[in-house]
């Protein structure tokens, strides 16, 4: 497919064995929710068509368009709603019309750049094997517009997004219920990502069809490809104590290098189950508390995701 930019896990050591963690989901994958902007209705924590024409003309509080090209429908795979994506006939300032496809992208803001490649992102730290969603296609163009969908996973290094790994696919129509879709993500780097975007348009050719639909719901991850993890000197620098720990309660310590103990932090249980997720913290003190006290006695797997890779600790509540 044409892309829309670039041009427009873990492994766990619990007793000795490997698992594959389920992967790390998006807000709203299921756009149950809704908010209105400037009489505009449009999926929480994703861009839309009018979002994207308002920062090409630099508007810039909310949106004042209302193409009608994305919009809520309650044919849902599952829950009450889904997002439904329609090619519209619009009028130009010349007197004309233009057919233009519903786009959806990712993030709570869209920019544009000089060649009106738009973007978009979220905030995401895991390396997913598949994209599953679920879709319909139906319309005149069904078979020709290629609507498509895509993932890209980034990594910010020196204030440059560098592309970690990405799938995309053209849809082809279905009829009757949701069909399933599957993307395989391939991977360029070996790093961990830390933003995630996700675009989806009704029409992706040259010459599109007003009229074609592409309705999306239950966009999920699958998998947890092996996490990077950080070499021998850092893993050095990490100290989790006391372990065991009598109480379910730690301290995580690593003074020479702060930004260790503050990365995003998992805990998963010896069935590979996560049981407590942590935001990192905002400003690195080089310690943080730990409270597993609530959980069971056992054998948990703590991870931090730092941006020179994954640590991994084997923590003993007993």
């Amino acid at each position: 497919m044409k892309t829309f930019t670039y041009s427009f896990a873990l492994l766990l050591l619990v007793l000795g064995t490997s698992r594959l963690a389920s992967a790390q989901n998006i807000p709203n994958n299921g756009f149950e929710n809704w908010a209105t902007t400037n009489t505009v209705e449009a999926p929480v924590n994703w861009q839309t068509t009018d979002n994207i024409l308002a920062a090409i003309n630099q508007i810039p509080a909310g949106s004042y368009y209302n193409t009608g090209t994305v919009t809520k429908v309650t044919d849902a795979h599952s829950g009450l709603y889904a997002a439904k994506l329609t090619s519209q006939s619009l009028p130009t300032n010349g007197g004309g019309s233009v057919v233009l496809p519903g786009y959806l992208v990712l993030g709570n803001r869209v920019t544009v750049d000089a060649q009106y490649n738009f973007y978009g992102g979220l905030p995401y730290t895991a390396r997913p094997t598949q994209m599953q969603f679920y879709y319909k296609l139906t319309g005149p163009g069904a078979a020709t517009d290629q609507a498509a969908i895509q993932v890209v996973l980034t990594r910010s290094v020196n204030g440059t997004s560098t592309l970690i790994g990405e799938a995309d696919a053209t849809l082809a129509p279905t009829t009757g219920g949701y069909a399933l879709g599957t993307l395989t993500l391939n991977y360029s780097s070996s790093a961990l990502p830390d933003s995630v975007t996700i675009y989806a348009a009704s029409g992706n050719a040259q010459t599109i069809q007003a009229g074609t639909a592409l309705q999306l719901d239950d966009i999920t991850f699958i998998g947890t490809g092996l996490a990077v993890r950080a070499d021998a000197g850092l893993q050095a620098q990490l100290t989790v104590s006391p372990n065991p720990s009598p109480s379910g309660r730690f301290v995580i310590s690593s003074p020479s290098e702060p930004a260790l103990a503050a990365a995003p932090l998992t805990v998963l249980d010896a069935l590979g189950r996560e049981v407590l997720r942590q935001a990192p913290q905002t400003v690195p003190s080089g310690t943080r508390e730990l409270d597993l006290s609530n959980l069971p006695l056992g054998i948990y797997l703590l991870r931090l995701d730092s941006k020179q890779g994954a640590l991994v600790r084997k923590l003993v509540v007993k």
